[in-house]
């Protein structure tokens, strides 16, 4: 009986049956009888290679994709390039062309004038009505000196010849006797150019300048202990003055506006809107015998 107790004790290791009961579970037993745990399953390397080829399907679909985004960006790239140079040719044309408009308006009939004038009005002031327009801005037709038939260059080599011709019918080398009431008023872009028109003037003819170099308080003095028979001044200058009533407009004739001229930027003093306009329209309505005459 206790043979059978201490037989029914024993484990399967100490069995002596010959057999092997050794068991490992998820490893591998190595020589030395250390177990190594099995890792997963490399799917990347089956032996059919469908894993494989899929994944490089999927790379060549990323490429192309890739290429195909570059060759969009590429191509608006090329289209946005290809707009902004004709915009910038349709640019340079447009000021060509306003360019030429500018040189040329000056030679053009008083009704063609007067309208070239009437659009700048209407450009710059939208939303004043056309009686507003006409009571501030607008030059009458009658109002503009027909100078179309004066057929030399307007520049200054030619601008006593051209002073001349608008004032025919007087003789301005003899000034008027009331101090500060010209016959001539030119008006000019800048202080620069009026002193340049000014020497264009022979020296019988009495001048003054009255521009933004001096101070308008000087400038107001001068006008009224002064008897010029042709006034220089700029389109600013020339409202500051008329504002203080010290330009008398009782002998005034002749409105010159050297618009033929254009800056280093291709402005024009017809460009100096709504100074320009304001005045030129102050002055023909001021005096009933005054006309404007484009140089």
């Amino acid at each position: 009986m206790k043979r059978k107790g201490a037989h029914q004790n024993l484990g399967a290791d100490d069995l002596d049956d010959g057999l092997d009961y050794s068991y490992v579970e998820d490893g591998i037993e190595s020589d030395d009888g250390a177990i190594e745990v099995a890792g997963p399953v490399d799917n990347d390397s089956d032996e059919d290679g469908s894993t494989s080829a899929s994944v490089t399907v999927k790379n060549q679909d990323r490429t192309e994709k890739n290429d195909t985004t570059d060759e969009k960006k590429s191509a608006k790239a090329e289209k946005r390039k290809r707009m902004k140079e004709k915009r910038a040719v349709k640019k340079k044309r447009r000021m060509e062309t306003e360019t030429t408009v500018k040189q040329m308006i000056a030679a053009m009939e008083p009704a063609v004038i007067a309208d070239y004038v009437a659009k700048k009005a209407r450009l710059w002031h939208p939303k004043l009505s056309p009686v507003e327009l006409d009571d501030q801005y607008l030059l009458p037709q009658a109002s503009v000196c027909d100078m179309s038939s004066w057929d030399k260059k307007r520049s200054l080599a030619n601008f006593e010849n051209f002073l001349d011709t608008c004032t025919i019918s007087r003789d301005i080398a003899i000034p008027p006797e009331e101090k500060g009431a010209p016959f001539v008023i030119v008006i000019c872009i800048s202080a620069i150019r009026a002193c340049d028109v000014r020497r264009a003037i022979p020296n019988s003819v009495k001048s003054m300048k009255v521009i933004a170099k001096n101070s308008i308080s000087k400038d107001c003095q001068s006008l009224q202990s002064f008897n010029p028979a042709v006034v220089l001044t700029t389109p600013e200058r020339l409202k500051a003055i008329l504002d203080r009533e010290v330009l008398k407009m009782t002998n005034l004739e002749t409105v010159i506006v050297d618009s033929s001229f254009l800056d280093p930027k291709a402005r024009s003093v017809l460009d100096d809107v709504p100074e320009i306009l304001a005045v030129m329209k102050r002055l023909v309505t001021g005096s009933a015998k005054a006309k404007v005459a484009l140089f």
